[in-house]
């Protein structure tokens, strides 16, 4: 099922409706019950421009979103999408065990994300790519290939950064591969992710590519991570910079935790609130997503 959007005065009328009871299906998205999580997105998606956006169902790997340009949950992930720079703020996704199948290859579906007009996206072809950079993504092909549907999302163009070659195939890929095997390690039941290249204010960036719908190219990737498991959680968090990473002898670094660093330290760089969820989710854990935030325990995040 494709997931739709319906504007700032649509929401508003449909708002007015159900006040004056006039609709007979309930307007209101009810909170995840404690102690579960929500195993698969709502099938409306609500972008106002200005109004709190408190009444989004709560799921552990969604971000706050305090200035919504575009809130898009697909089948099987999320994102905010800021259409001046034709560019996502973050994508947000999970991984459990039907999640970690593989029983397709890598589709190859470059396409138009159908819930974003073609005006505010950055390429506009399946040939089209990003000179001098590649279409680098954001939630990994192999993250999603328990289903064709699933693979093909991966594909559309607002899941794509323009990423140097050398950073994009290598260190990039080396921390998606590590995100894999923690999925599937022993110790985690759910693995949350929220991922991207940096493009909120006061973040420095390497430019626009005029060429490319003036595309913000960013200087920055992150990621955040919670695994999960029964009533245990631990995170971690990465940063990279959009470059190429070599030793003194031009062979490409791997990925270590000198890149990595705790979640709220990642806040702070980013501007974005990581995992705000875990607090209404789990009300009886007030401190959760404290603990969750500050800590870094490399020990549970082998490299």
């Amino acid at each position: 099922m494709k997931y739709k959007f319906i504007h700032f005065t649509t929401f508003i009328s449909i708002l007015v409706m159900c006040l004056l009871g006039s609709l007979s299906f309930s307007c209101v998205q009810q909170p995840v019950p404690q102690n579960q999580q929500a195993t698969s997105y709502q099938d409306t998606i609500v972008h106002p421009d200005t109004i709190s956006v408190n009444w989004i169902l709560p799921y552990i790997e969604l971000p706050e979103v305090k200035n919504i340009r575009w809130f898009i949950q697909h089948q099987y992930y999320a994102m905010e999408y800021d259409t001046a720079q034709r560019h996502s703020v973050w994508v947000a996704y999970k991984f459990y065990s039907d999640y970690n199948l593989k029983t397709v290859k890598r589709t190859d579906a470059w396409a138009l994300d159908p819930d974003i007009p073609k005006e505010f996206q950055s390429l506009n072809g399946k040939t089209q790519t990003y000179p001098g950079y590649d279409r680098g993504h954001l939630i990994a092909s192999e993250d999603r290939v328990f289903n064709l549907e699933a693979n093909q999302e991966t594909f559309y163009f607002s899941n794509m950064s323009p990423q140097l070659g050398c950073f994009n195939q290598k260190i990039w890929k080396y921390l998606e591969e590590a995100v894999r095997k923690w999925a599937q390690a022993s110790d985690c039941d759910t693995l949350y992710v929220a991922t991207g290249g940096a493009i909120n204010p006061g973040v420095e960036i390497l430019g626009k590519l005029e060429e490319r719908n003036h595309v913000t190219i960013p200087k920055y990737y992150f990621k955040a991570l919670v695994k999960r498991q029964g009533d245990s959680f631990t995170g971690i968090a990465f940063w990279l910079e959009n470059k190429c990473y070599t030793d003194a002898n031009n062979k490409s670094l791997k990925i270590t935790h000198e890149y990595s660093m705790t979640i709220r330290e990642l806040e702070e760089k980013t501007g974005i609130n990581f995992f705000p969820y875990l607090r209404d989710i789990f009300p009886n854990r007030p401190n959760l997503e404290e603990e969750v935030e500050t800590s870094r325990d490399i020990t549970k995040w082998p490299l």
